[in-house]
């Protein structure tokens, strides 16, 4: 029988895209990808225990914390995947900046997927809460697991990586920078749907190429790509500008995801953390999100 009274705390990580290549449109208006993404040792806290009815409260005052919020999607679809009529009360220390395209909102939903079903008694196999994952978002049946993956269909297809690349990865050093505006990923979607496909979709066997590179051996600088880049840019001018300055001064960095979060490799950078953080202020500012944190292995 459940203890009522206990209360589960698990880690809700921020991720990051080092490859995200959008092929194009499919008939069902998703768009076909190739993504190796990583999870981070940043990320949220998510506590939750037992209720009489669902609930959720956020340390962000700005997030809206009804119905339409991914975690409570995922109370309601649990309840009904595992037969139960229990409510859940969840409590969000939120640190993950929103619309940033570090996967927050999803690592939130998948993450209280798998506190509910340890409150449960794992009444959930991991293959039914991966199952439940698909239905809430593309990008959360990642956040099941955690590990840096290969992703594929729309995101919600997720191969681990061979245990040499992963562990190849896990423990690298970021530093992520955010401007003080967000980027909506349904609008990086419909801006890239509006601009001529050769221009912005990437064929799949590029990104087959790239990943095979890799996986041979190349240098993960070398990974780096996502053609959300040009897209965003053309909107949001100053990410082109910065990522432009910074590769020039010897740093390999990226957009994540549909953005506005960026991130720089440390390990392999010719910059320190402070030098990228001042050439980053020079060009937006003091209003900056600044994070330095490393890629994790498997979600604890």
């Amino acid at each position: 029988m459940p203890d009522i009274e206990e209360v589960i705390r698990l880690h809700s990580p921020a991720k990051i895209n080092l490859m995200l290549s959008v092929h194009g449109q499919r008939e069902d208006g998703y768009h076909d990808l190739t993504s190796l993404m990583a999870g981070l040792d940043f990320g949220d806290e998510l506590a939750v225990r037992l209720s009489d009815v669902d609930s959720l409260e956020c340390t962000d005052p700005d997030l809206p914390t009804g119905p339409d919020n991914l975690v409570l999607q995922a109370a309601a679809l649990f309840r009904r995947r595992a037969g139960l009529s229990s409510g859940f009360s969840f409590c969000l220390n939120k640190r993950i900046p929103v619309g940033a395209g570090l996967g927050g909102g999803s690592g939130n939903a998948a993450t209280a997927l798998l506190a509910m079903n340890r409150l449960s008694g794992d009444v959930l196999s991991m293959d039914e809460l991966f199952d439940s994952a698909k239905e809430l978002g593309s990008d959360c049946p990642f956040f099941i697991d955690g590990k840096p993956s290969l992703l594929r269909g729309r995101g919600e297809i997720v191969k681990s990586l061979p245990a040499e690349i992963s562990k190849q990865l896990e423990g690298q050093r970021l530093l992520l920078f955010k401007p003080n505006f967000a980027v909506s990923t349904a609008w990086a979607y419909g801006h890239m749907r509006s601009l001529r496909s050769s221009d912005v979709y990437e064929p799949e066997t590029v990104a087959a190429s790239r990943l095979e590179g890799f996986f041979d051996g190349g240098a993960l600088e070398d990974l780096l790509a996502n053609n959300f880049e040009r897209v965003v840019g053309l909107k949001f001018p100053a990410i082109t500008l910065i990522l432009e300055d910074l590769r020039r001064m010897g740093v390999p960095c990226l957009l994540s995801g549909s953005g506005s979060c960026c991130f720089a490799l440390l390990d392999q950078s010719a910059a320190s953390a402070e030098e990228i953080g001042a050439c980053v202020r020079d060009a937006w500012g003091n209003a900056v999100f600044f994070i330095e944190t490393s890629i994790c292995g498997t979600k604890t």
